[in-house]
């Protein structure tokens, strides 16, 4: 019965990478978007700066999940 939990628990794990990865990934189009924008003039420095912030959490989220495989 522990090894039907082990299992699960590395399924939920890798779950949570992948998830992880795919809003990193998206987190860094989102900001690359946003900078282009910016420097034409369609999106303010603000939007940038929250993207900037947006980006950081997800670049921990996937550091933290990636030390817990």
């Amino acid at each position: 019965m522990e090894k039907d939990q082990t299992l699960e628990h590395e399924t939920t794990l890798e779950h949570a990478f992948d998830v992880a990865k795919a809003n990193h990934k998206e987190a860094v189009r989102l900001l690359e978007h946003a900078r282009a924008a910016h420097a034409a003039g369609d999106v303010s420095g603000e939007r940038v700066q929250q993207l900037e912030g947006l980006l950081a959490i997800a670049e921990e989220d996937l550091r933290r999940v990636s030390r817990e495989l």
